[in-house]
């Protein structure tokens, strides 16, 4: 990453931190339906999180890596959104893998974005929602 890029990425880090503090989830970033559909993922591992796949429990495949050009090191966190075609279908109930940069992955499956707002990964065999 260049220097601007982690500049930027630890920046938007610190600002979902502290509006996550004080904006309640239920008023942050919902669909049309009133339901919030995204998830905060943390690293909480000594290895950085170099993909990630969310798909609602419908569709078979995982589909394209949500990070994109991104990761999410050890230590931090990124909000991750459905595609807007998920959204807009009005599933709650995803499946998730996270891939770790050794090529370890941890996959979840039913994770109920709207009522949950973490997935927190503690090992490279360990992510919980919370």
């Amino acid at each position: 990453m260049t220097f601007k890029a982690t500049f930027l990425a630890a920046a938007t880090a610190a600002l979902l931190a502290s509006s996550a503090a004080t904006i309640a989830p239920a008023t942050a970033q919902t669909d049309r339906d009133g339901q919030q559909r995204w998830i905060n993922v943390v690293n909480r591992t000594n290895l950085t999180i170099r993909e990630f796949y969310m798909t609602d429990v419908d569709t078979r495949g995982w589909g394209d890596d949500r990070l994109g050009d991104s990761t999410i090191d050890s230590g931090e966190s990124m909000r991750v959104v459905p595609t807007r075609r998920q959204r807009d279908r009005g599933y709650c109930q995803f499946d998730m893998k996270v891939v770790f940069e050794n090529d370890r992955s941890v996959e979840r499956r039913g994770v109920n974005l709207c009522s949950t707002t973490n997935l927190v990964c503690v090992s490279t065999s360990s992510c919980r929602a919370q």
